[in-house]
């Protein structure tokens, strides 16, 4: 009989088994996989982005509505704590642009070793490929859970199974097939953090190329419905990267009711007026030049082309022979070059699924389950998700750590 069985050895099932531990308590972590934390070691590709230096109220406003629900578990256990933690176990952090936090070794294997660590030192008890087929009820409270290598019987049970992106990782959905069989309800789940898929097809002679200093906005029915500066990339199906990831939740909630048209500006800090100046002034010193050797000057050089064929000029055509109505839809693309988004990728590629288990049917004191007594839930399984930058995987640490916290 256990004081807590954990469901999911992610971030949050690690950091709730290792608070709960240390407190005493007999715990047991239920891993699917053969592994604890594989979707943790390909956190920002590998690199694992652990939190974010943000203060505490830009850190509760970062998650939107799920913001005050989250209150509680961020007092309890904030990204200075967990800095902290992980510098107890020998792991120094360092603070990037946007106080994105990372592991100063730059491996996430060193996170997850420190979880691993924390665990042991206090006795968890460890199972990987232990999937949790059922929970078990007596007289509305858990018991235990059924697995595929048996029963485990305990006084109170953590789910922390993830949402649905990267199966492979073991987060299929099972948190709320579990959660849903004892009567919570669960938010429509899909890709917060996702990149997109366009109706053009020419950036595909542009694939991985990057795009920095831009700012990207996204329109519906001539309204704009989101905007965000930083950078982007081209893939071979459409957009990716940074700018597009942190407005990604706005334009697929909006793609519901048809395509999402965006626009790069690639010189957001000069005015239209401005770069006509600074093209004429090119045109001047490199008259001989093809037009898109001049254009480096603007944007990526892959791109030129691309873009001059947009604007349906030939690409070799001489400088000096470009004409000012050329001119001015040259500057109109550099300053809002259009796509338009048909579709996002599948939720399997989203860094975060959001949705998830009610708010309003947990204890946001406790992480605990309002119906049944005895549950508790953690990280992304509930309906919470942050931009990127460190943001969730803080939540799902906080989560964690009050839930191992609250348990009796």
């Amino acid at each position: 009989m256990y004081d807590f069985i954990i469901i999911g050895g992610g971030p949050a099932g690690m950091m709730a088994a290792g608070r709960a531990g240390a407190r005493g308590k007999k715990v047991v972590l239920l891993e699917k996989k053969d592994q604890l934390g594989k979707k943790l070691l390909i956190c920002a590709s590998g690199r694992c982005n652990v939190t974010n230096t943000a203060a505490p109220d830009s850190l509760i406003k970062a998650y939107g509505k799920g913001g005050h629900f989250l209150r509680t578990a961020l007092q309890t256990f904030d990204n200075e704590k967990l800095r902290l933690f992980l510098l107890s176990y020998g792991v120094e952090t360092v603070i990037e642009n946007k106080g994105r936090v990372f592991p100063k070794s730059q491996r996430a294997a060193s996170v997850l070793k420190a979880l691993e660590t924390y665990m042991h030192n206090h006795k968890v008890k460890i199972q990987t490929n232990s999937h949790v087929l059922q929970l078990t009820l007596e007289n509305n409270r858990v018991s235990g859970v059924e697995t595929n290598h048996g029963s485990v019987f305990g006084r109170n049970i953590l789910i922390a199974t993830g949402g649905r992106s990267y199966p492979a990782t073991g987060s299929t959905g099972d948190g709320y097939t579990l959660a849903s069989s004892v009567g919570h309800a669960i938010c429509s789940t899909y890709p917060a953090i996702i990149a997109f898929e366009t109706e053009e097809t020419w950036m595909k002679s542009l694939q991985g190329t990057p795009m920095k200093n831009v700012n990207i906005t996204a329109y519906q029915s001539g309204k704009k419905i989101a905007g965000q500066f930083g950078e982007a990339l081209f893939t071979h199906y459409g957009v990716s990267g940074p700018t597009i990831l942190d407005m990604s939740k706005r334009i697929v909630e909006c793609l519901s009711n048809g395509h999402v048209p965006i626009r790069i500006d690639f010189k957001p800090h000069h005015t239209s007026e401005e770069l006509d100046k600074i093209l004429v002034n090119q045109i001047k010193r490199h008259g001989n030049k093809a037009i898109k050797s001049c254009l480096v000057f603007f944007i990526p050089e892959k791109l030129a082309p691309v873009l001059l064929n947009l604007c349906d000029i030939e690409p070799h055509k001489k400088t000096s022979q470009i004409t000012a109505p050329e001119r001015k839809r040259i500057v109109k693309q550099i300053k809002g070059l259009p796509l338009t988004c048909m579709r996002h990728r599948p939720i399997e590629e989203a860094i975060v699924t959001a949705g998830g288990i009610r708010l309003d049917e947990v204890d946001a004191k406790t992480m605990k389950s309002k119906l049944i007594e005895g549950l508790y839930f953690a990280g992304e399984v509930l309906d919470i998700d942050g931009p990127t930058g460190g943001f969730n995987l803080q939540a799902a640490f906080s989560s964690g750590y009050l839930a191992g916290d609250s348990i009796d």
